[in-house]
């Protein structure tokens, strides 16, 4: 994965002023949740392009329905996988109720309280390593029972266990900054800027994110690097015969 070009390919499309612009409209109206769909559908689209290996991957605001539908399923998606971790409630809440009693039913509470914590703790890390793999397999052919075949999913994140560490370790990196830089520059503008900074740092991050997801979709798919390594030779010197290195 380039790490670099995931953050520096937005501006080498031709009309990224705009389409940035819109983006961070929509991050601005994220919590209406309808916008946010919108930018998850987008997002994935960048990805396909990525997976397709367009050179400039940004995609136009063209579909919006069609984002709108792409983001709801994959936000479907995203839930079915969370819903194990969500029914803990359940348990959290009666264990609560024992832990306040005496004797037995206390320790009884005490010991469902932090089994109940524990596990859902675990779920969650094995839910966060397979993200990658059910988003690209939702985006396969945009069917929510794409992104749960779990024995697929999950044999493939295996495989692919150290591509998934580093995206995940690269986008918690990149989100901190992100939202730092953020920060400090809408404070700095008064706090009247974060109105601007917040949603371009959220734009940025869905961004980010799903480039990366694109560039492992295509290694995956030809067993090459979607942005060739510095100092690769460019297809003129090897067609030509000439020494990159002169």
């Amino acid at each position: 994965m380039d790490f670099i070009k995931a953050l520096t390919f937005i501006t080498e499309d031709p009309r990224w002023k705009e389409k940035v612009v819109i983006g961070a409209a929509l991050a601005l109206f994220a919590p209406l949740i309808v916008p946010a769909l919108v930018l998850l559908g987008y997002a994935l689209r960048l990805m396909q392009n990525m997976r397709d290996g367009k050179r400039t991957p940004l995609p136009e605001w063209d579909d919006w329905s069609g984002d709108l539908v792409r983001g709801f399923k994959l936000a479907i998606v995203y839930l079915i996988w969370s819903l194990p971790a969500a029914t803990a409630g359940v348990p959290l809440f009666f264990g609560s109720i024992m832990a306040d009693s005496d004797g037995f039913v206390r320790t009884f509470g005490v010991m469902v309280l932090v089994g109940t914590t524990c596990l859902t703790f675990l779920y969650g890390i094995f839910v966060t390593l397979m993200t990658p793999g059910f988003v690209l397999w939702f985006a396969r052919d945009e069917q929510i029972q794409s992104g749960l075949q779990l024995s697929e999913i999950f044999a493939w994140t295996r495989q692919h266990l150290i591509e998934v560490v580093l995206f995940l370790i690269a986008v918690l990196i990149a989100n901190f900054i992100f939202f730092m830089a953020a920060s400090v520059i809408g404070t700095l503008l008064c706090l009247v800027g974060l109105v601007l900074t917040i949603p371009l740092a959220t734009f940025a991050t869905y961004m980010y994110q799903f480039n990366l997801l694109g560039q492992i979709a295509y290694k995956d798919r030809t067993g090459e690097l979607y942005y060739p390594p510095l100092g690769a030779p460019t297809p003129s010197t090897e067609s030509a015969g000439i020494d990159p290195s002169i």
